[in-house]
């Protein structure tokens, strides 16, 4: 589809006002492209939702006039997920960005899925909380929650899936469902909200969601370590994970990428395997005894290099 009919027109803006629906073409091609070098076909047009209820009334109208419905986030997305590929109706969730309440004694959070990722974490920093998922980019929890999106913190707090709890989901015909429940066990019914989480929209659109989140470590040490070959910086983490260290992140970087990041950012790194880490620990102490083993068993797999910092400016430097 690659137009709307002057009454489709006159029913999407009724739904939502004239101001939150567009058939311009600017929008339109805004969103019919992420950050990936996938492209999509021109949307006929783009409408935003604020609420549960007109996102009910904007699918049951597309599902019975036969309208291709594409969730749209920030559109971060390196892989083309959120980018129509038949036209039709492009759904921008960026409206729907309410936290609705923050229960710290809960360590949960029920918002909307316009949130912004850097956003919800500003706002539980103030309770000394975060939300773990990092995927890079400045993603909104609905993508994130679409994607099941993770990042280089995966290896010791999981992916998103592991921080929902509970969700509101508009079905393509319109209707609302809940899955899950906001208490951190229950056996009872099926896991249906495994089911929404990664399925990319194909299943519904998620309008509200209940988070699971975690306390902002006191103390962080950053860690950097060379290796001449990269079998040897692989073995590396199996042996560390295998000690009983827990990275908080990871990530294993080829010569390939250090000599993209020389170039890009102006660096002189030394283009050889290098292992990234990152560890949360309770003290200064702690983490000092951690460096110490960590490097000890780095040594030992064949680390041409060992360099790690504790203090926010030292970590800085180590992660630029």
């Amino acid at each position: 589809m690659l137009e709307f009919n002057q009454e489709q027109i006159y029913i999407l803006s009724g739904i939502v006002g004239s101001e939150r629906f567009s058939v311009g073409e600017s929008n339109r091609k805004l969103h019919c492209r992420d950050i990936s070098l996938h492209r999509g076909t021109n949307p006929a047009g783009v409408i935003w939702p604020v609420d549960t209820e007109e996102v009910y009334r904007i699918l049951s109208f597309a599902y019975r006039q036969s309208i291709p419905v594409t969730p749209w986030g920030a559109g971060t997305s390196t892989e083309g997920n959120p980018i129509p590929t038949k036209g039709g109706l492009v759904m921008d969730m960026t409206q729907m960005n309410r936290i609705f309440e923050i229960r710290p004694q809960d360590f949960q959070v029920d918002l909307q899925p316009g949130v912004l990722r850097k956003e919800l974490n500003r706002k539980l920093g103030t309770y000394g909380l975060f939300f773990p998922p990092d995927p890079g980019a400045d993603a909104t929890i609905g993508g994130m929650i679409a994607n099941n999106a993770s990042g280089v913190q995966t290896v010791k707090y999981g992916a998103t899936a592991d921080y929902v709890m509970k969700l509101v989901v508009v079905l393509p015909d319109g209707k609302v469902i809940h899955t899950g429940c906001k208490a951190h066990k229950s056996s009872s019914g099926y896991c249906l909200t495994r089911l929404f989480v990664g399925s990319e929209g194909t299943l519904g659109v998620v309008t509200e969601a209940t988070l699971r989140v975690a306390g902002i470590p006191s103390h962080t040490l950053a860690v950097t370590v060379t290796f001449a070959e990269l079998k040897d910086a692989s073995e590396a983490v199996f042996v560390m994970i295998g000690s009983g260290l827990e990275p908080a992140a990871l990530e294993l970087l080829t010569p390939e990428l250090i000599g993209l990041m020389n170039n890009e950012r102006a660096l002189n790194l030394p283009e050889v395997p290098c292992l990234f880490c990152e560890f949360h620990g309770i003290s200064r102490s702690a983490l000092l005894e951690i460096a110490e083993l960590a490097k000890e068993l780095c040594e030992d797999c064949g680390a041409s290099g060992f360099n790690f910092g504790i203090e926010e400016a030292e970590r800085k430097e180590l992660w630029r």
